[in-house]
């Protein structure tokens, strides 16, 4: 069965998804027919058959225009406008203040040293420290 990610990381699955937006639609549908059934049961027959055509020629319109909408595209959205990316400058070229010094790198052992199960009870904040430490080395060379 398929997933699909949503914003937050949660995975749901594409028939869940499928059959609640369609639940929401059909409770609009039912909605909307109830409102009609209410204001059209007092009508005379011939009064509720002009208003059903009126109905579906306005829906009837509105659906024709959705499709050819798009194929009327004008001349200007046609035309693609290439913008320029600017990159960004080093971090470390730019300003010397993201440094790691020796006082720090030693700390960062000291606590590995401190906690040696921090892998196991913490690996979010172990793979911090080791990436301290590879910049560390990094910024030696």
């Amino acid at each position: 069965m398929k997933t699909i990610k949503i914003k937050n990381g949660k995975q749901m699955q594409v028939d869940k998804a499928a059959k609640t937006i369609a639940s929401g639609i059909m409770k609009v549908q039912n909605r909307f027919a109830i409102i009609l059934q209410r204001t059209t049961t007092k009508w005379r027959q011939k009064h509720q058959w002009i208003f059903l055509y009126t109905l579906c020629s306005v829906f009837g319109i509105l659906s024709i225009l959705a499709i050819i909408q798009p194929f009327k595209a004008g001349e200007t959205d046609k035309i693609i406008v290439i913008k320029s990316i600017m990159v960004p400058k080093s971090i470390y070229k730019e300003n010397r203040a993201f440094l790691i010094t020796e006082k720090e790198f030693r700390e960062v052992q000291e606590y590995k040293d401190k906690y040696p199960d921090l892998k196991k009870t913490s690996p979010g904040l172990y793979d911090s420290l080791c990436l301290i430490e590879e910049n560390y080395y990094s910024q030696q060379k």
